[in-house]
């Protein structure tokens, strides 16, 4: 009887755990399908109303699209009575529209077909300055926005009836046919009949022509007559005079027409119009002319200082004496044995947590057997409790031994052989980024086994309904804890574990062999600026900054910051662009997203969550929100973030010159207070521009120059390290 009362409490167990389990995967589905609820909720009510709503493409202007961006962005419109607004997506009509136009005294110009994919229009106000350009990719679609538009209350206007006022009307009346990139009025004509404009294979302008009357003119000469005595400013570029209308066309000899000479007595001023660098005309013309020519200047200026530079200090570039001695041996038996060492490390953080999970079964049997002996339910617990709090101690304080030796062993092997520049940095920097990812396992494989002590599922296992894309085998933990799976995390561009990656689907060769060369191209350039530009300018530096001679320190700060500015782009570039792709290729890595658009950034804390995605996400996965959830304040979990930044940083260049003089971390550290600064000054100008200035003067002409001449300063001194000469125990 007794073992019946046990089997079926056990049984009992069991369906509880179950439904727990199951509780909680419903309890997810729920939260998910709540959550898409209200956000259909709150869509439904930001179109309540709505005239017209759907995906347009809105034209980016020169003066905000860049050179490898579209000029052409899809985006989410609402048009509400007479004001239209815009986001990214559908999903973000929750949030404030990314713009709004109001449409009261608009007028709408039809472009027609723009390279034979957008059909376009062009919303202008009274003055002809220019609201927001739009264009739809199926005709349909722009007849229904044309239609929509004109409800709301604007003016409709053929494109030619704002460009063509002068000389470009004559050509009409002698029954030319207007230029590939303008809308005939009979294009007009064939909206307003809902006729297709065109064909795919020819122009919406050839459709028609205009039937002269009797005294010369046509409608559409009427009707710009009327509306050029009703508005103001006008958009347009038109030609200047306009010939008399009736006028008997003459023809050559060949049969074709020659084109009217302009009288004496043509009216030259025929509407108000602002000139064209003016406000209301500056923004509806195409600036890519001013563009090229600052970079014909920008090209010509920087020519210059190469030839400068080539006349005053030689061809001082020899990238085989670099790389002679960058695969000479040097003697340094420790520092080359530094390399297995680091791979002992990692295979000893596999082993520890393997040491887990025997313990975590050890636990769940112990559990077990505390249950047959009918003890109590609340005892069971915080007998289970305390072994789970004795097994994560022990771990804990076996990967803190671990991750703490492998980051220090190396440094202290470097400082004390004294080991040269380059082989220290790259032993540095391959410590630095086995420390991040060891760290990450750990705390990856704790969060996993709290998982399973709770009977919970993580996102990403089998089992949970959510994985990353493309995965080639689903896991769940222990079966991550395998020698291929922390080789896979170890080499992968990344420094967050996860038991499984998104995949790409498949290795492309010639891509690959196209970024070889460019890898090789980049890091041949930094030499290149290292050795031409940076290293003289710093020598010629030593002398006034022993003289304390502060103007002449500051022309050589501003004429290191460019070629420091060259070196760090061609590093970012050759980094986080060639050389984390190369890896992503190679291991099929799906998730390529190594940085954002740090460049746009309008604050320096905005930089810094954009430069460098994959430190960003190991710091708020590892130490931002694990201090959140300790309750600490975002202000000191964010300087934590910071103090961990300005270390690594102060040993990834301290280490390799042996000398920690903390200039990198005094510099990472002053970033908190600009931080500050930079966001004030964006909150309180409103201007996003100016945030940007901020930053780029910040980061090109105070931080890197300086650092780089204090630390060269001190490398030529001979700066003894503390722990120079000392014996390795």
């Amino acid at each position: 009887m007794a073992a019946m009362l046990r089997s079926r409490r056990d049984s009992q167990k069991v369906a509880q755990a179950a439904a727990t389990a199951l509780t909680a995967d419903e309890r997810v589905a729920n939260l998910e399908q709540e959550n898409q609820r209200l956000r259909d909720l709150l869509a439904e009510q930001a179109e309540q109303g709505a005239t017209r709503s759907g995906y347009v493409c809105k034209y980016r202007g020169h003066s905000t699209a860049s050179l490898w961006t579209p000029t052409w962005e899809r985006r989410y419109v609402i048009l509400k009575g007479a004001l239209l607004t815009y986001f990214r997506s559908e999903r973000d009509v929750q949030f404030p529209p990314r713009g709004r136009v109001d449409l009261r005294g608009a007028c709408v110009e039809l472009e027609g077909l723009k390279r034979r994919r957008h059909w376009t229009f062009h919303v202008v106000d009274k003055q002809g300055v220019s609201l927001i350009r739009l264009s739809t990719e199926v005709q349909s679609d722009f007849n229904a926005w044309i239609e929509a538009l004109e409800q709301a209350g604007c003016t409709i206007k053929n494109v030619e009836e704002s460009l063509s006022q002068g000389s470009q009307q004559s050509h009409l009346n002698q029954g030319d046919s207007p230029t590939a990139s303008q809308v005939s009025d009979s294009d007009t004509a064939a909206y307003r009949g809902r006729v297709p404009f065109a064909s795919s294979g020819s122009h919406p302008s050839t459709l028609g022509s205009q039937e002269v009357d009797s005294s010369g003119t046509t409608p559409l000469q009427e009707r710009k007559s009327q509306e050029q005595s009703q508005q103001g400013y006008t958009s347009d570029t038109s030609d200047i005079g306009r010939p008399p209308p009736h006028r008997p066309n003459h023809k050559h000899k060949g049969g074709h027409k020659r084109r009217e000479t302009m009288g004496a007595s043509a009216p030259v001023h025929m509407a108000p119009r602002a000139s064209l660098l003016s406000s209301e005309r500056i923004r509806l013309l195409n600036q890519s002319g001013v563009v090229t020519l600052v970079f014909i200047i920008l090209a010509a200026a920087n020519f210059r200082l190469i030839l400068e530079n080539i006349m005053k200090y030689g061809l001082r570039f020899n990238p085989f004496s670099f790389l002679k001695n960058a695969i000479t041996p040097s003697g340094n038996t420790p520092l080359v044995l530094c390399w297995p060492l680091l791979a002992f490390f990692a295979l000893s953080a596999l082993a520890i947590e393997r040491f887990a999970v025997r313990l975590l079964d050890m636990e769940r049997r112990a559990a077990a057997a505390t249950d047959k002996r009918s003890v109590g339910y609340t005892e069971m617990n915080k007998a289970a409790a305390r072994r789970a709090s004795a097994t994560e101690h022990l771990v804990f304080v076996l990967n803190l031994l671990n991750t703490t030796a492998a980051l220090l062993a190396p440094c202290a092997i470097i400082l004390h052989t004294c080991a040269e520049l380059m082989p220290g940095f790259a032993l540095t920097m391959a410590t630095c980024v086995l420390w991040l990812k060891l760290v990450s396992y750990a705390h990856v494989n704790f969060d996993y086994r709290v998982a399973r002590r709770r009977g919970e599922t993580r996102p990403g296992e089998r089992g949970s309904g959510q994985y990353p894309e493309n995965v080639e085998q689903e896991l769940r933990y222990p079966e991550n804890i395998a020698l291929g799976n922390l080789a896979y995390f170890l080499a992968a561009p990344t420094l967050c574990y996860q038991i499984t990656y998104p995949r790409s689907k498949r290795f492309r060769a010639r891509w690959m062999v196209k970024k070889l060369f460019m890898f090789t191209g980049g890091l041949g350039l930094m030499l290149f600026v290292t050795e031409q530009y940076i290293q003289p300018t710093i020598d010629n530096s030593m002398r006034p900054l022993k003289e304390m001679d502060w103007l002449r320190m500051l022309e050589r700060i501003l004429k290191l910051s460019i070629p420091t500015l060259y070196w760090w782009l061609a590093m970012f570039y050759t980094l986080f662009d060639l050389w984390l792709n190369i890896l992503a290729e190679v291991l099929r890595f799906g998730d390529r997203e190594f940085y954002k658009e740090w460049w746009n950034a309008t604050t320096v804390g905005e930089y810094w969550r954009l430069w460098n995605q994959p430190v960003h996400k190991w710091m708020l996965r590892h130490v931002y929100f694990p201090l959140l959830r300790h309750k600490v304040p975002k202000f000191y979990a964010g300087f934590a973030v910071f103090f961990i930044s300005a270390v690594f940083h102060e040993v990834l260049v301290g280490v390799p010159l042996h000398m920690v003089r903390l200039w990198a971390f005094w510099g990472l550290m002053a970033q908190v207070p600009l931080m500050i600064v930079t966001e004030w000054l964006k909150n309180k100008l409103k201007n996003d521009r100016i945030g940007n200035i901020v930053f780029w003067i910040s980061f090109c002409f105070v931080g890197q120059p300086l650092a780089m001449t204090l630390y060269y300063h001190d490398h030529l001194q001979g700066y003894k390290h503390p722990f120079q000469g000392t014996p390795i125990i």
